[in-house]
């Protein structure tokens, strides 16, 4: 570093903290919960609309691109589209769906409030918050460096199938310098994280009348041979946790089998959850498990099949690697201590560390488990703020 770079470097950092303002981060957020997009329901195109409208006002170029009809994605870039050594810069990565709202609501959830110096409304956390301020701290170091590239993606359809990410990946990859994903961390620095995978099963069976069920072969019965091998491999993957993501995991979400009480079932479909260790492929392990368990389900005088309906990758990014000691010292100027740790969650991040080949951490306000997906989602106000200003500390750190 120079004598001249020093100062010149302190003095944009400076001036780029100053631009970050924390009523504008909140007013910019409540807009986002303002124009609702649950997921299932499929109502992102609202959500994007406003926040093409924020964007705008701050001086970044909008593109969107329908994933699904009206489910856009939605790019904004800040600056040049490539440095000078024809780097992409740093990509900040978002979603624009929210869980739906559900009961146990004191409020509206879709009529932001502040209260005691939190923001409530469903999508304060997870995380139209951390969209506000994120696209905040992207335009304030704009404004001291226009010649930095600055890009934040925001997709459809994050908390369901991933549409909006598998639009986004029919592109070529591009030399992105690195990935923060602004998902809810409580301002932790995330280096690893699992995928996860949903996967129905459907085990047919033969129907006949319940007063001689042994004319049938029951599906319910079958499922249930399923799902005893799901909870042995779950509690055999357990078993062999280690390091900071653990293990796989396994959950049945859902079984829908019968018809009335009188009938044996001739069908039975089971909705699973398959937690993915970085470099696990979804289908190989789905079929493993058919293959397993379909000697025992044909015993019962079944068959089974399975489809794949998502699979998002997990990654884990070096902790020793340089964004992350920028990331924890970020916060750190802030007053925040920031663990380094992996997360329960998934996200996108693995897609873009799988297809950009970019060095990938997640980092936002807002806690996943205690704060998001539940009544009353809320962020504190404060938290807003140190992300923002810890976003601009590390889009400036990272140029340098």
């Amino acid at each position: 570093m120079s004598a001249e770079s020093g100062p010149q470097r302190a003095d944009d950092l400076a001036r780029a903290l100053a631009l970050v303002d924390e009523a504008t981060i909140v007013a910019d957020a409540s807009s986002l919960i303002l124009a609702p997009s649950e997921n299932p329901g499929g109502t992102e195109a609202r959500a994007a609309r406003a926040l093409a409208a924020i964007a705008s006002r701050l001086g970044g170029r909008v593109a969107m691109e329908d994933a699904a009809p009206d489910r856009p994605n939605v790019s904004v870039r800040f600056g040049p589209d490539e440095d000078a050594a024809g780097g992409a810069g740093l990509l900040v990565l978002g979603h624009s769906d929210v869980v739906p709202a559900g009961p146990g609501w004191t409020q509206d959830p879709f009529a932001p409030t502040v209260v005691d110096g939190r923001l409530v409304g469903r999508g304060s956390t997870d995380m139209k918050g951390g969209l506000a301020a994120a696209l905040q701290a992207l335009a304030a170091v704009h404004r001291v460096r226009p010649d930095l590239p600055l890009e934040l993606l925001v997709t459809a359809d994050e908390e369901d199938l991933a549409i909006g990410m598998a639009a986004h990946l029919r592109h070529p990859p591009r030399p992105y310098r690195a990935c923060i994903v602004a998902e809810p961390t409580d301002l932790a620095t995330v280096v690893a994280c699992r995928g996860a995978s949903n996967h129905e099963i459907v085990v047919h069976g033969r129907a006949a009348h319940a007063g001689r069920p042994e004319d049938g072969a029951s599906a319910i019965v079958g499922a249930a041979a399923v799902v005893d091998a799901i909870q042995a491999d779950h509690a055999a993957l357990r078993a062999g946790a280690s390091g900071l993501l653990g293990s796989a995991s396994w959950s049945v979400g859902r079984i829908d089998g019968g018809h009335a009480t009188s009938i044996v079932p001739d069908r039975c479909a089971l909705l699973v959850d398959r937690r993915l260790m970085p470099g696990e492929d979804a289908q190989t392990v789905l079929q493993a498990l058919l293959d397993g368990v379909r000697p025992r389900v044909e015993a019962l005088g079944c068959t089974i099949e399975g489809r794949t309906l998502m699979a998002m990758p997990g990654f884990v990014t070096d902790a020793t690697h340089p964004l992350v000691a920028t990331a924890v010292d970020a916060l750190a100027a802030e007053g925040r201590a920031s663990a380094v740790e992996a997360w329960t969650a998934a996200c996108e991040g693995g897609f873009v560390a799988e297809h950009h080949g970019c060095p990938t951490i997640i980092l936002g306000p807002g806690d996943i488990t205690g704060q998001a997906h539940q009544p009353d989602e809320h962020v504190a106000i404060a938290d807003l703020g140190i992300a923002a200003r810890a976003y601009v500390r590390l889009a400036l750190a990272l140029a340098g």
